[in-house]
């Protein structure tokens, strides 16, 4: 078997980063001008994509090969429940390429990432980073695990239900439109008892899912 590698598509059917070459060419093929590359690791068709194709090699090999961030011994402090998961979003603009994932506090291992999506915002993010977390602990049957984010709107707006977002509609958000709204469907039919709680960032220092991009 190959190696694996990562496909980018700027112009085509629907821009963004590819697992595959058959998803990557029904994306391209028999759009004129189509615009594509192939990458050896995901962070560098992440780093790419962003910089719309202007590749910065210095960077791409920057970002592949930074270090694990530490992990902190969170199991002292006691506001923090055991097993307990982080929510982060991240957004380069706005509105720009957007990601969100979780991760496993105590630990630091990476439970779930989405993204990139191009045209999202922040809050729009960490909504969607919030109520993923939901419905993948609910699944599991981890109804007691809490989730912790350290966005005010993102909570505010799960506990309405409701992604209250003023992001205009794009040829190229359509699909993040879809997902909003499979979120929000997911919150009116599911009654979680997942508490849901503020990332306490001037106690506890950066959320743990936090991208480091600021």
């Amino acid at each position: 078997m190959g190696k694996r590698k990562w496909y980018v598509v700027w112009e085509g059917t629907e821009p963004g980063i590819c697992e595959t070459w058959e998803e990557c060419r029904q994306r391209v093929e028999h759009v004129p001008h189509a615009r594509y590359k192939s990458f050896n690791t995901r962070e560098e068709a992440i780093v790419a994509f962003r910089n719309n194709g202007d590749d910065d090699a210095a960077l791409i090999r920057a970002i592949a090969n930074a270090p694990t961030t530490t992990v902190v011994n969170y199991a002292a402090i006691p506001e923090i429940y055991p097993g307990s998961v982080a929510v982060d979003g991240a957004c380069s603009g706005n509105p720009g390429l957007m990601e969100y994932r979780g991760v496993d506090i105590f630990s630091g291992k990476e439970l779930f990432r989405q993204g990139p999506y191009p045209d999202g915002t922040n809050n729009v993010a960490e909504f969607l980073a919030i109520v993923h977390a939901l419905a993948w602990l609910n699944n599991q049957g981890k109804t007691m695990t809490a989730v912790y984010t350290d966005s005010r709107n993102a909570l505010l707006w799960v506990k309405k239900k409701h992604c209250n977002t003023k992001l205009a509609r794009t040829g190229r958000n359509e699909k993040l439109f879809e997902i909003i709204a499979r979120a929000e469907r997911w919150l009116a039919t599911h009654d979680y008892k997942n508490f849901v709680i503020k990332w306490q960032t001037d106690k506890w220092g950066e959320c743990p899912a936090d991208f480091g991009r600021k």
